[in-house]
C-alpha cells in the first residue's frame, strides 16, 4: 500500500468530500500538503503524469482508496473467465456484413502476432465493459477506472500481462492512453458481437513490409554475371559486374556494395539462385513434382528397368582381369520386388534383355515396362518392329524424361541399400564418398597386379597381397544373390503394416496382392517355346529365291520359294552358327534353313559363327596396326622409303576368273577368307543366370 501510487483522475473518481472536484483543485492541495509524486512520460498534458504515493496521503483519502480496492476485487470475483487469444469464439455467420470468403481472407493476411495482440485487446475490452456494467459506470469512467487499477498495480496478473501483449510493445513499462484504450471499447462495440469483426478490428496495423529483393534496380544485371553453370563465386561475380557497370557510364553513387549483394542475394528464393547456375538432375531436385502412388497397380502390371555400374572391381570370370560389371534390374512397380537381373560388362540392350528373361520367368507377361531412354534400354533388341523383345511380346515401353530420374524413384532409391551397400564390403570399392587417397592406391597396385600377369610376369609378395584384396566373379556373385534376397525378404516401408505391426516384404506382398487378384485377372504366363525363342536374337531378312542373306553367309530351304522377296523373321545364336530358324511376321514357323543348305560348306575348321568374326575382327587389329607402324616409318624417313611394301600378285590369280565362275570358287581361289569391310557384333559377355 505504501509503495502502490495514484494519478489525480483515479482520486477524482473516488468522490470524496474532503477533496475538491475539479481536477485543478486536488492539484493544488497535493502541493501544498506536498504529496509526494514520481512523473511518467506519456501523452497526457505536458508530456508527463504525475502517480502519487499512497503512503503520502491523507488517512481518510488512503481509507477511501483501501475500500475501493476492496470493492473492486469482490467484483473481479464476479468477473467471466476472460478467453486466451488463441480460444476465441467462433464467428457467427448469419451476422456477418461482409462475406465468409472475404473476412477470411483478411484474417489470412494477419500474422501470429496481430492476432495475439488483438485478441489481448478484446479481452482487455470485455474487463472494462463488465466492470463498468457492474458499477454503474459510463465507458469514459471504466476506461479511467481500468487505467487507475493499472498505475495503481492493482490488475489481476493476467490482465496485467495482457496489457504488455495488447500494446505490442517491448518496452518494461506495460501502459495505454485513455484515447487509445477508448477506441478499443469503440471498435468492440461496433464489431456487434462478431468476433471475426472484432479481431479484424483492433488488430493494429502491420508493421511496415520489407523490401522484396526482386524490386532491386541492379539485380537483373548482377545475375547475367553470377547465374553460370562454372558456379563462380559471388565476390567473383559482383567484381565483374562492378567493371562493366562503371563501364555503361552507369551512377557510381547507385552501384550497390559487396555486403548489400551478399544480403539481396541470401533473401532470393533457392530456387532462383541455382537457376542458371544448377542444370538437369540437379537443379530439378529443387523443384516440386508430382508423387505417383504405385499401390494402385497391380503386381506385374508394371516393371521398372535400369542398369547401374557396380561400384568396384572384381575379378572377371574368364580371365582374371579386374572389371567394372554392370547389373541391370527388373522391379515390379506395385510391390517393388526385384524379378530379374543381368550381369554384364557394360550397358546393353542384351544386358536388359536378359534381365526381362528371368523376369517372364518369375513374374509372368507384364502390361508395360518403363525405363529410362539409355541405349540398353531403348535398343533394337528391345524395342525394334517386329524383332525387338516388346513388340514380339506385345508389351507396352515407355521411357522417362531425359534427366528425370525422380520418375524412376523406386529403382533409384534401390541402389544404396543393395550394389552400393554390397561394394562397400569390397576393398576395390571406388564410389564418390571413398577415401581418395585409399581408392587411388588401391586402383594403382590393381593396374599392377594386373598388368604383370597379363605379361606373364611373377608377381611380386606386394602385388599378391593386393591381387587377393579384390573378390573373385564367384564371390561377387553368391553376395549379390545374397543381397538381392535380403531385399526382397526385409519389411519395407512403403508396403502396408501386416497385423502383427510389421510392413510387407517385397515378397510378402506380391504374395498378398497375388492372392487377392481373381484367376483371370493375374499374370499370363508364357510357354517354354515362346521362352526358348526368347533366348535367341530375332532379324527380318529379306528371302531371295530360297536364300537368306546373313551375316555374309547365306542360308538355304525349298521352304522358302513360296515366300521369295517377302521379309521374315530369323532366330539365330551367336554360338551356334550351322542354321537359322525362319518365322512369319506374325511368329508363324516357317522353316530351318541350314548354312549353304544346297552347297558345299563356304568356310572349312570353323567350330561356330562367333569364332570367325572373332578371328577376323583380330586380323584386321592386326592390319591396321602394321599401317600405322608403316606411316611412322616413313615420318622418320622424310616419306621416301617405304618398306616391307606388300607383293599383291602373291594374292592375285594367275589365271583371269570367268565371268560365270561361282563366288564360292572365287573364294576358294582367294584363299577362303572374307575381306568384308563389317565386323561381327561381340561375343555375349554376360551370364547366363537362367
Amino acid at each position: 500500500m505504501q509503495n502502490q501510487t495514484v494519478t489525480i483522475a483515479y482520486l477524482q473518481g473516488l468522490g470524496l468530500d474532503i477533496l475538491p472536484k475539479t481536477r485543478q483543485g486536488i492539484e493544488s492541495r497535493a502541493k501544498k500538503q506536498g504529496w509526494q509524486y514520481e512523473e511518467v512520460k506519456s501523452s497526457g498534458r505536458n508530456g508527463v503524469t504525475k502517480y502519487y504515493l499512497v503512503g503520502s496521503l491523507p488517512q481518510p483519502i488512503q481509507q477511501a482508496i483501501t475500500a475501493k480496492q476492496t470493492a473492486d476485487l469482490l467484483a473481479q470475483a464476479r468477473q467471466p473467465e476472460i478467453p486466451s487469444p488463441t480460444t476465441l469464439p467462433a464467428p457467427q455467420e448469419a451476422q456477418l456484413p461482409l462475406s465468409l470468403e472475404s473476412q477470411t481472407a483478411a484474417l489470412n493476411q494477419l500474422t501470429h502476432k496481430q492476432k495475439n495482440c488483438a485478441a489481448a485487446r478484446c479481452a482487455i475490452v470485455q474487463d472494462i465493459l463488465h466492470t463498468g456494467n457492474a458499477l454503474g459506470f459510463s465507458r469514459k469512467r471504466a476506461v479511467a477506472y481500468f487505467l487507475e487499477q493499472l498505475h495503481a498495480g492493482t490488475l489481476p496478473e493476467r490482465l496485467s500481462r495482457l496489457v504488455g501483449i495488447a500494446n505490442a510493445r517491448n518496452n518494461a513499462r506495460r501502459m495505454v492512453s485513455p484515447r487509445t484504450l477508448a477506441s478499443w471499447v469503440d471498435a468492440y462495440v461496433q464489431a456487434d458481437k462478431d468476433a471475426n469483426r472484432r479481431l479484424l478490428a483492433l488488430s493494429p496495423a502491420a508493421t511496415k513490409l520489407e523490401r522484396s529483393p526482386f524490386a532491386e534496380g541492379w539485380l537483373p544485371r548482377f545475375v547475367k554475371w553470377h547465374k553460370t553453370p562454372q558456379k563462380p563465386a559471388l565476390a567473383h561475380s559482383y567484381e565483374r559486374f562492378k567493371a562493366q557497370w562503371l563501364a555503361d557510364g552507369l551512377p557510381a553513387n547507385e552501384l550497390p556494395s559487396l555486403r548489400k549483394v551478399h544480403r539481396v542475394w541470401n533473401k532470393l528464393p533457392k530456387t532462383f539462385r541455382e537457376q542458371g547456375r544448377s542444370t538437369g538432375q540437379a537443379y530439378l531436385t529443387l523443384l516440386p513434382y508430382v508423387k505417383r502412388d504405385w499401390h494402385v497397380l497391380q503386381p506385374n502390371q508394371v516393371w521398372i528397368v535400369d542398369g547401374h555400374s557396380f561400384k568396384a572391381r572384381v575379378k572377371h570370370r574368364d580371365h582374371g582381369q579386374p572389371y567394372v560389371p554392370e547389373i541391370t534390374l527388373v522391379v515390379d512397380g506395385c510391390t517393388r520386388k526385384i524379378l530379374g537381373f543381368s550381369i554384364t560388362t557394360g550397358e546393353s540392350s542384351k544386358a536388359v534383355a536378359d534381365a526381362l528373361r528371368m523376369a517372364l520367368k518369375h513374374g509372368g507377361l507384364p502390361v508395360l515396362i518403363y525405363s529410362d531412354n539409355g541405349k540398353g534400354e531403348t535398343g533394337r533388341d528391345i524395342t525394334g518392329e517386329l524383332t525387338g523383345f516388346c513388340p514380339r511380346l506385345d508389351i507396352e515401353h515407355k521411357t522417362g524424361t531425359p534427366g528425370r530420374a525422380q520418375g524412376r524413384g523406386i529403382i533409384e532409391g534401390l541402389w544404396d541399400i543393395t550394389l552400393i551397400k554390397q561394394a562397400k564390403t569390397y576393398a576395390s570399392y571406388h564410389g564418390k564418398d571413398m577415401d581418395k587417397s585409399a581408392g587411388h592406391l588401391m586402383y594403382r597396385k590393381t593396374n599392377s597386379w594386373a598388368n604383370a600377369e597379363m605379361k606373364g610376369k611373377a608377381l611380386s609378395d606386394e602385388q599378391r597381397r593386393y591381387q587377393s584384396k579384390m573378390p573373385s566373379f564367384q564371390q561377387f556373385f553368391a553376395d549379390l544373390l545374397a543381397v538381392l534376397d535380403e531385399y526382397n525378404a526385409k519389411p519395407h516401408s512403403a508396403h502396408p503394416k501386416k497385423p502383427d505391426g510389421t510392413h510387407f516384404s517385397p515378397n510378402e506382398y506380391w504374395d498378398y496382392r497375388m492372392a487377392q487378384l481373381p484367376i483371370e485377372q493375374r499374370p499370363e504366363q508364357i510357354s517354354e517355346e515362346e521362352m526358348r525363342l526368347l533366348e535367341r536374337s530375332m532379324e527380318a531378312r529379306t528371302v531371295q529365291r530360297g536364300w537368306i542373306q546373313f551375316n555374309h553367309a547365306g542360308y538355304f530351304s525349298t521352304a522358302l520359294a513360296p515366300y521369295d522377296g517377302q521379309k521374315l523373321l530369323i532366330a539365330y545364336d551367336w554360338d551356334d552358327a550351322s542354321h537359322i530358324e525362319v518365322y512369319q511376321p506374325d511368329g508363324r514357323f516357317v522353316c530351318t534353313a541350314q548354312l549353304n543348305g544346297n552347297t558345299r560348306a563356304a568356310f572349312e575348321n570353323v567350330d561356330s559363327m562367333a569364332d570367325t568374326q572373332r578371328k577376323k575382327r583380330v586380323a584386321k587389329q592386326i592390319t591396321r596396326k602394321n599401317n600405322q607402324i608403316q606411316r611412322l616409318q616413313m615420318d622418320i624417313n622424310g616419306g621416301n622409303v617405304i618398306e616391307n611394301t606388300p607383293d599383291f600378285a602373291q594374292i592375285l590369280p594367275s589365271e583371269p576368273v570367268p565371268a560365270n565362275e561361282h563366288e564360292f570358287d572365287l573364294l576358294d581361289r582367294l584363299g577362303g577368307g572374307d575381306e568384308d569391310e563389317y565386323s561381327a557384333p561381340p561375343q555375349r559377355q554376360y551370364f547366363n543366370f537362367a
